[in-house]
C-alpha cells in the first residue's frame, strides 16, 4: 500500500499542493481558473485521446454504461438511507449531490494514468465524458428539484447548461472525424500542426485540474454537520467502488477496464457540486464538507483500492 500511495497518489498530491501553496499566497481568480480549464483544456484533451483512442472491442460502450450505472444505483441506495433520515426537499438534494458525482476529471484522471498508464488513462476519458455529461443534467436537475426555482423552466435550464458544455462538441467532433477513418499520424501540413497545437494544450490538461483542484481545496470548510457529512463520504469512497466492481462484473469489463472503473468509482465527491448546491440552496454545507473531507480521506481508501486492483 505504501509503494502505491508513494507511486501513484504522491504524485497526483504534489502537483494539488502547489495549488493549494498558490492559493494561500496569492489572490487567484477561482472562476477564472475554472473555465480555463472547463472551456479551454479539457475539450483538447478530449478531442486529441478519442482522435487516437482505440475504440475497438466494445470497452468504450461498456464504460458509458458502467458510469451512468453508478449514478443511477448510487442514486437508489442514497435515497433509501436518505429519506428514513429525514432529508427532504433540498436536504435529500444536497445529500445526492454529494454522493452520486464523483472528481473523475482533476483527479481521476491523473490518477488513472500514473496507476495504469496511457491505456487505463484512455478508458477513464469515456468514464469522465459520462460523468461529465451527468453531473451537467442529471446534477443540474437533482439541484433545481430541491429548490422553490424548479418548475416548467427546469428543462430549459438543464438543456442550456448541457449545450454549453464544450466537452460535448469535443467528444462529436472526434468520433464524426474517426467516422471518416481519419488517421491522425498521417496527417500533414496545417492538419498536423492543429492536431499539434490540440496535443499541447491538452497535455497541459492534467496537472493544471490538479493545481485548480489544489486551488478549491485551500479554501477549506467550518465541518457543520458531520454525521451526514461522515455518511456522505462513506457512501462515496467505500460503496461507490463496490458498486462499480459488481456492474464491471455484470458489464463483462475486463481486467484493464475494471480496474479504472472501480478506482473512478471510489474518487472523492466532485468539487463542481458544490456549485450546483449553491445555486440551488441544496444544503451546500453539506456538500462543500463532503467534498473536503472524502479528498482528504481519499488518500488513504485509494491506496487500499490500488492496492488490491494491482
Amino acid at each position: 500500500m505504501l509503494r502505491v500511495l508513494l507511486e501513484v497518489l504522491l504524485p497526483v498530491a504534489l502537483v494539488a499542493a502547489v495549488g493549494v501553496v498558490l492559493r494561500r499566497r496569492m489572490a487567484l481568480d477561482q472562476l477564472t481558473l475554472n473555465r480555463v480549464v472547463i472551456y479551454g483544456m479539457s475539450p483538447a484533451l478530449i478531442f486529441t485521446t478519442l482522435v487516437r483512442a482505440d475504440l475497438s472491442g466494445g470497452t468504450a460502450l461498456r464504460m458509458v454504461l458502467l458510469s451512468a450505472g453508478i449514478v443511477l444505483v448510487m442514486g437508489l441506495i442514497t435515497a433509501l438511507i436518505a429519506i428514513p433520515l429525514g432529508l427532504r426537499g433540498r436536504d435529500l438534494s444536497g445529500m445526492l449531490l454529494a454522493t452520486l458525482f464523483m472528481n473523475s476529471g482533476n483527479y481521476g484522471l491523473p490518477a488513472s494514468r500514473f496507476a495504469f498508464g496511457e491505456a487505463g488513462f484512455t478508458i477513464a476519458i469515456f468514464y469522465f465524458i459520462t460523468q461529465s455529461f451527468l453531473a451537467q443534467t442529471v446534477g443540474i436537475a437533482i439541484g433545481a428539484a430541491g429548490a422553490a426555482r424548479a418548475g416548467p423552466g427546469m428543462f430549459r435550464q438543464v438543456a442550456g447548461r448541457v449545450l454549453r458544455m464544450p466537452q460535448i462538441y469535443a467528444a462529436g467532433a472526434a468520433l464524426l472525424i474517426r467516422a471518416g477513418n481519419f488517421d491522425p499520424e498521417q496527417a500533414t501540413g496545417a492538419v498536423a500542426g492543429v492536431l499539434r497545437g490540440l496535443t499541447l494544450l491538452g497535455e497541459a490538461t492534467l496537472p493544471m485540474m490538479l493545481i485548480v483542484l489544489g486551488t478549491q481545496l485551500a479554501g477549506g470548510v467550518a465541518l457543520q454537520e458531520p454525521g451526514l457529512v461522515a455518511l456522505a463520504t462513506t457512501l462515496r469512497l467505500l460503496v461507490s467502488p463496490l458498486i462499480a466492481y459488481g456492474l464491471g462484473l455484470l458489464l463483462g469489463l475486463d481486467q484493464l477496464a475494471l480496474a479504472v472503473g472501480v478506482l473512478l468509482a471510489g474518487m472523492p465527491a466532485a468539487v463542481h457540486t458544490t456549485i450546483t448546491a449553491l445555486e440551488f440552496d441544496s444544503r451546500p454545507s453539506l456538500v462543500v464538507g463532503t467534498v473536503v473531507v472524502s479528498s482528504l480521506l481519499s488518500l488513504l481508501t485509494l491506496s487500499v483500492i490500488l492496492t488490491w486492483l494491482r
